[in-house]
């Protein structure tokens, strides 16, 4: 059993392309915590998932953040310092290696099973 399984496609989906600006910015010679590092909450909405509505962001990731597989503290209507844990990397390693083929593939298989994506 894949540690994936017990997510929702969202979040798979929110996952995997964090894990893939994670790889970008490592590939570029970011050092590790700040290629970690995606701010807030309209951060991630903004810069990786624009089409979804905020809400919908708010809400996966409060799943991935239950699940461990992203850390970061919860104040008012929002999530701030919003870090991909080394778990979830682990995870993803395993799942994907470093292989952008391997992760856009999925992206696109995810995405068709989410209605509003």
């Amino acid at each position: 059993m894949n540690i994936l399984d017990n997510l929702t496609n969202e979040a798979k989906f929110l996952l995997t392309s964090m894990y893939d600006v994670y790889l970008k910015k490592r590939k570029n010679k970011v050092i590790r915590k700040d290629a970690m590092f995606f701010g807030n909450l309209e951060d991630i909405h903004s810069s990786i998932m624009p089409k979804w509505q905020i809400e919908d962001v708010k809400s996966v990731c409060l799943e991935l953040k239950k699940h461990k597989f992203i850390s970061g503290t919860q104040a008012s209507n929002t999530i701030l310092f919003i870090t991909l844990t080394t778990e979830a990397i682990a995870s993803l390693e395993i799942t994907f290696g470093d292989r952008a083929n391997n992760i856009l593939e999925f992206l696109a298989k995810i995405k068709n099973a989410i209605p509003f994506a």
